[in-house]
């Protein structure tokens, strides 16, 4: 069924910043935007779960069952203290082409293999033949455990946070600009972003927020305050080199503010440092709020609602690192759902036969027993069995042994010979640059599970080379024991 212009359309977002969740939820009808509700919590002793209960997509195991929000679409944000932002410069070429470079690029960039890493990018419109090319990456773990995390909220759409923070911006906030460099203060951590024609194109955090700047002033110590202000000016400096900021130097900066003089004495400490920064103030023109909603709380909930603005434009450009892993755990429940048809179906039948066949086996089950035990050779065939599965149980897993040797990030070790028998201690004998790689490899073997008493037998250094040449021995599992057998 088609969308009517008229049907009202809802959108729950919801963020976990430095010291609180955050929720809102926003409805869209006639091309007018309103915010039904804003709901917040400490994120101390709450989980994703105890907040999708407060926002009512989720209700507690104890308690009665009750309805629950069907009838929105939920958005996550996610924060990018684990997200690496990268900008490159590439030819104009296709799409496909464009993808193979990013990827490469990102591989070369992080010492992870590529299965373990999750891409995102975007590109700026081109200019004399060549495109600016936003990258966004993730261990692929951590988004992972993210999901599991938010499962009670049922997302269509995770996004990262600082998307949504952008979007505030350009919608809620006054002093828009093309291109500037937007300042989120919070409690704990700063979040910065490069925003050009509304797009995230490099972002950061750092681990500052407005109670490190203001925890010297309430004491009245002017020295510490002031140190604590050139600090932080400093470490956007820092940030903001990162980013190219030289290049982009005709940048402005903004920190969004919620009117407060707290912001104000944070531009002054900027501007005293070489930053010039002003302040972007709320705005709520164009928007429906409820009673007492004041432009403060659109400060307060501002990452939330860029987030819930998002998800109602969809925007196909979008930095989405969970699509592939949506689509995955998609897939994944439509086919445990079609497993669970045919398993009733297959244990139906199942029922069925039993009930025919018990009799049956009731009345041959003596008869087979005495023709089985007449058999010569049943006891012999019992032993070969079981000295089969002795044999399997004590086989050196000599595949699993080298990748176990292997594992880790061992720079600057080279392996020269492996002594593996049964019943004595492993020796693996190379060479390091130096010590300090050798202590590091012999740690990341005593790491791996299965393998036990790491030492090294000989250590030296190689007169010509200045390499360290080394020999160590090691348990593995139950094979290099003396009392081991076959």
């Amino acid at each position: 069924m088609n969308r009517s212009p008229k049907t009202p359309r809802s959108v729950i977002a919801a963020v976990k910043d430095d010291t609180q969740f955050k929720a809102v939820e926003l409805r869209v009808q006639d091309d007018e935007v309103e915010i039904l509700w804003a709901k917040s919590a400490p994120n101390d002793e709450r989980t994703w779960s105890d907040f999708a209960v407060e926002c009512g997509l989720a209700q507690r195991v104890e308690a009665k069952s009750r309805s629950l929000r069907k009838d929105v679409a939920t958005v996550i944000g996610l924060d990018s203290t684990a997200v690496a932002f990268y900008r490159i410069t590439t030819p104009a070429v296709s799409e496909e082409e464009t993808a193979a470079i990013v990827r490469m690029q990102v591989e070369s960039l992080l010492p992870l293999p590529p299965e373990q890493i999750e891409v995102a990018w975007r590109t700026l419109p081109s200019t004399d033949g060549k495109m600016d090319v936003t990258m966004a990456a993730a261990r692929c773990d951590h988004l992972e455990r993210f999901m599991d995390g938010i499962r009670d909220f049922r997302p269509q759409h995770i996004l990262l946070s600082c998307e949504g923070t952008a979007q505030a911006w350009q919608s809620l906030f006054t002093e828009q600009e093309q291109q500037a460099a937007v300042l989120s203060i919070g409690q704990r951590h700063t979040q910065v972003c490069l925003v050009q024609a509304g797009h995230v194109v490099h972002a950061g955090v750092l681990d500052a927020g407005m109670s490190d700047l203001m925890s010297a002033s309430e004491h009245a110590d002017v020295q510490q305050t002031t140190d604590a202000a050139e600090r932080f000016a400093l470490d956007i400096r820092t940030i903001l080199d990162s980013f190219g900021w030289e290049v982009s130097s005709l940048w402005p900066i903004f920190i969004l503010s919620d009117g407060s003089d707290k912001f104000d004495r944070v531009v002054a400490s900027l501007n005293a440092g070489g930053l010039f920064a002003k302040t972007s103030l709320p705005s709520s023109h164009g928007l429906k709020v409820p009673p007492h909603f004041q432009p403060g709380d659109i400060y307060q909930y501002h990452t939330p609602l860029g987030l819930a603005l998002l998800a109602m434009k969809e925007p196909p450009d979008r930095l989405d690192l969970f699509k592939g892993l949506l689509q995955d755990q998609t897939e994944a429940v439509a086919k445990r759902a079609r497993y669970s048809v045919l398993a009733a179906a297959v244990a139906i039948f199942m029922v069925i036969a039993l009930i025919v066949t018990s009799y049956v086996v009731d009345k041959s089950r003596d008869r087979h027993y005495r023709n089985l035990l007449a058999q010569t050779d049943l006891e012999q065939a019992r032993q070969r069995q079981s000295l089969l599965k002795t044999i399997a149980q004590n086989r050196p897993d000599l595949l699993q042994l080298l990748a176990d040797i292997n594992a880790g990030q061992n720079s600057g070790v080279v392996l020269d010979s492996l002594h593996f028998k049964k019943g004595q201690a492993v020796t693996v004998t190379g060479q390091a640059d130096n010590e300090e790689q050798l202590w590091g490899f012999q740690k990341n073997l005593g790491d791996r599970k299965g393998i036990e008493d790491v030492t090294p037998s000989s250590v030296s250094q190689d007169s010509k080379t200045k390499k360290i040449r080394f020999t160590l021995t090691f348990q593995y599992k139950g094979y290099t024991k003396k009392d081991a057998v076959l």
